[in-house]
């Protein structure tokens, strides 16, 4: 009878991986050394990690991932705190309550669900992102480099549009119609992903 290893990602216990223990590892990421990168319209800044993981076969190949970014975590980069704090504050709690509505969508979650083998350690990566309870297909490129027991992965910049997951606040789309200035903020979001793991 084979033996199996459950590997269950986060303590919510929102994934599940049933794999033979003997043929596969748990990269686990450090989420104090990986983050999501972002960029829109003039301003830029960065999005810590709750939790996540990579499965890797015995070639040191990827088969199988997830990670899950803390929305309550969005920080701005492109304004000096000490000169422009309560500016800083402000931005940054719009973000996560008037745009990601992260009290009600606290998480966005990344299920890798096709891995494309490219030259030089590059993959095509392509998994459902779920995002302000909305879940599309995405696809983009990275270079994961796996040395004994450490994960690197560092993506290209790829870019997403906000309104496909319903987050239409000041977007030229449907413009905020209170805002008697007629601001409008742009759909694209340009992303970054560099995340780091162990081997559990």
């Amino acid at each position: 009878m084979k033996k199996f290893l459950y590997l269950i990602l986060f303590s919510a216990g929102l994934f599940v991986y049933k794999i033979q223990a003997q043929n596969y590892f748990f990269y686990k990421v450090d989420t104090l050394q990986s983050k999501v990168f972002w960029k829109c319209d003039k301003h830029n800044g960065l999005i810590k990690l709750k939790d996540g993981g990579f499965v890797i076969d015995k070639k040191l190949k990827p088969v199988a991932g997830t990670f899950i970014i803390d929305m309550h975590r969005i920080k701005d980069l492109d304004m000096d705190s000490k000169q422009y704090g309560t500016a800083v504050m402000i931005f940054e709690n719009t973000l996560k309550n008037e745009f990601f509505e992260a009290d009600k969508y606290p998480y966005a979650i990344f299920k890798l669900e096709e891995i494309q083998q490219l030259p030089d350690e590059w993959y095509k990566l392509t998994g459902d992102f779920t995002m302000h309870g909305i879940t599309n297909c995405i696809s983009f490129k990275a270079q994961i480099k796996i040395e004994k027991n450490n994960l690197t992965m560092t993506s290209e910049k790829f870019s997403i549009d906000r309104t496909d997951w319903g987050i239409y606040r000041m977007s030229p789309k449907r413009p905020y119609t209170d805002d008697q200035n007629g601001w409008t903020v742009p759909d694209q979001i340009d992303l970054k992903i560099e995340l780091k793991a162990k081997r559990e």
